[in-house]
């Protein structure tokens, strides 16, 4: 409980026993009387502001703002806060606050004293030095989350991410080969490693580090399946064989029998096979060397991965299910699946042509019905 007293040089205290602290000891917050006062006065007032603290107390609202800087805030709540995290997760949230936060001055600022200002000008800093919008947005989301926490603990008031204007990332649209263009690209690559990635990416819509992670076991060459199990990813400057990103990225597929012709005939071209069918590669280098491939055979620049847009691209085209197109592409929700699904000039000249042909069949009814 609080007390009200006068001391033994004869100032009116007000004094409060606050709760335990991290370290299990419990300090206490003092209040002194207006001397201006009378006596009266000065331990009425003191007797409010005790009675209004043990009332948070006593509650559970009082906050123990900390005197940690952010720096020190996050090397604390990454110790207790990320052990059940995919050491993918950790590792990024780790290059955050190494990279990002403690080089930088909001990092030593008292977290208690953050304001979103800051926070923005940090933000607007690094977008300046190059940094693209969606990386300064996934930085803004691992604060938030961390500040999140912040406020739980009580160690906070507010989260000043919340007064903060999330960076925004510029709308990414790939470029799609059209059938002719894909057609080409298997035809220059023919009987090479190249064509085995690409059936693998533009057939299979397999992922780039699902690609790379594929083992001899994991294909049936008698019934025509392949199975995703590992995937390969980076970890800081290595490469690393983890768990798919999600359980339905976890998957099993029929593949057309010519692809896994063109990995058989493949793979007796070399003599020794690896365990993952394409090992020669990390998925880095190969998408620098499918860069540097396409340009020797002028074909249209495309990124690796825009191949498994084509490939969800074609299901819609010719029909195959949303639900079973983002089971082959390893989606959890459907939604994702159509953001890979992109329109072209000769879907829209098909759908022009049935408009017509509706509208065509509509007119000659009335006609009909007219006469």
């Amino acid at each position: 409980m609080g007390t009200v007293f006068k001391d033994k040089n004869g100032r009116w205290r007000g004094r409060v026993e606050l709760p335990r602290g991290k370290d299990g000891k419990r300090d206490k917050k003092e209040f002194y009387g207006d001397t201006k006062l009378s006596d009266a006065k000065q331990e009425k007032e003191l007797w409010s502001r005790v009675n209004a603290l043990q009332y948070e107390i006593d509650n559970n609202l009082y906050m123990n703002e900390s005197d940690a800087t952010l720096e020190e805030y996050l090397k604390e709540w990454y110790k207790v806060y990320t052990v059940d995290l995919a050491e993918t997760t950790r590792e990024l949230y780790k290059l955050y606050i190494d990279k990002h936060v403690i080089p930088s001055e909001i990092g030593r600022l008292k977290i208690k004293k953050l304001l979103p200002m800051q926070l923005q000008e940090f933000y607007n800093a690094k977008i300046e030095s190059g940094l693209s919008g969606k990386t300064v947005g996934k930085l803004h989301s691992f604060l938030n989350l961390a500040l999140k926490d912040a406020m739980k603990n009580r160690i906070i008031k507010y989260n000043p991410c919340d007064g903060v204007n999330k960076p925004k990332s510029k709308k990414f649209k790939p470029t799609i080969y059209n059938e002719q263009d894909f057609d080409k690209l298997l035809s220059v690559t023919k009987g090479t490693f190249d064509e085995v990635v690409i059936m693998l990416a533009g057939v299979c819509g397999f992922r780039r580090g699902e690609i790379f992670g594929i083992r001899l076991q994991d294909i049936d060459f008698k019934e025509y399946r392949i199975s995703i199990s590992e995937t390969m990813v980076r970890m800081n400057s290595d490469w690393i064989i983890k768990d798919p990103k999600s359980e339905t990225s976890k998957r099993s597929i029929r593949v057309p029998g010519f692809v896994i012709d063109v990995i058989s005939d493949y793979l007796k071209t070399i003599k020794i096979v690896p365990e993952r069918i394409c090992g020669q590669y990390k998925p880095s280098s190969y998408s620098q060397h499918f860069k540097k491939m396409l340009y020797n055979h002028g074909l249209p620049h495309i990124r690796l991965h825009d191949l498994r847009h084509f490939n969800a691209t074609m299901m819609m085209k010719y029909g195959v299910r949303d639900t079973i197109a983002a089971g082959r592409l390893g989606h959890s929700q459907v939604d994702m699946t159509r953001k890979y699904q992109h329109s072209s000039s000769d879907m829209d000249s098909e759908a022009s042509l049935v408009i017509e042909g509706i509208f065509t069949d509509i007119q000659e009814k009335n006609k009909k019905a007219g006469t």
